[in-house]
């Protein structure tokens, strides 16, 4: 335990008493935003999110043919699933970097929840390869796309994690948190929705991906309305004009 020690003044010209005592444990909660305990953080997660992204290319090897042709077919499907892994993680990297906007302080669990999620956004380049290899295959794709939900209810759970009164920046609300966490769940629902669909028709499975783009549209302004009925309408201060008389 660390100790504390003080000086106490004895009066004009007396000497100082020093006195020993406990410090108060650290409050995790009081970790200022700006301060290099958050950065560090903050720098931490968006290093992972760049390495998984760089990670995904290593599968895009062009292809040569007999007499060293150029040929496209048979890289098609690493292209595919380096474009919607990379849309995937960009999102969540969005979304990542939106959350962290709007809160000011952290404390463990925080920062538990966070790596946890992380892992899993290192772990995405691994399923793109086994799906991209795979040709489709029915235990490929629900690998991939399992992969992806768990991310996606990931980065729910850290939300709802980040998102307390203890952590959050001043004026930020609980239609805030409703329309952030409404936002998210077009993703897991589809990527669940495509593993169920992926038993008997793979194929069918991956398009159902494309679901994602009108969902979270749907879902973005279904959050952005239930965020206005939960705050209320903002109120407008009119300055009323005083009259200092003749």
């Amino acid at each position: 335990m660390p100790i504390r020690m003080a000086t106490t003044s004895s009066g004009p010209g007396g000497g100082g008493a020093v006195s020993l005592g406990r410090m108060p444990p650290p409050n995790p909660t009081e970790h200022a935003g700006r301060g290099l305990g958050f950065d560090r953080l903050v720098f931490f997660s968006d290093a992972v999110f760049a390495i998984a992204i760089t990670l995904l290319v290593l599968d895009l090897k062009p292809p040569l043919g007999p007499g060293r042709a150029f040929r496209l077919a048979p890289v098609l499907p690493n292209l595919v699933g380096f474009g919607l892994s990379f849309y995937v993680i960009g999102r969540y990297w969005l979304a990542h970097h939106h959350l962290f906007e709007a809160i000011h302080a952290y404390d463990r669990r925080l920062l538990t929840t966070n790596l946890v999620f992380l892992a899993f956004i290192a772990f995405l380049p691994f399923p793109t390869s086994v799906v991209a290899l795979g040709s489709a295959e029915s235990g490929a794709v629900i690998f991939y796309t399992l992969s992806l939900a768990a991310v996606g209810l990931l980065m729910i759970a850290l939300a709802l994690v980040a998102r307390r009164p203890a952590l959050m920046r001043p004026g930020q609300t609980r239609g805030g948190t409703v329309q952030l966490v409404c936002s998210m769940t077009p993703a897991p629902a589809t990527f669940l929705l495509s593993a169920a669909v992926a038993i008997d028709r793979p194929r069918t499975a991956l398009w159902l991906l494309l679901l994602l783009i009108p969902a979270s549209w749907a879902c973005d302004r279904l959050g952005g309305a239930l965020q206005r009925r939960i705050d209320g309408a903002p109120i407008a201060l009119v300055e009323t004009p005083t009259s200092t008389g003749p």
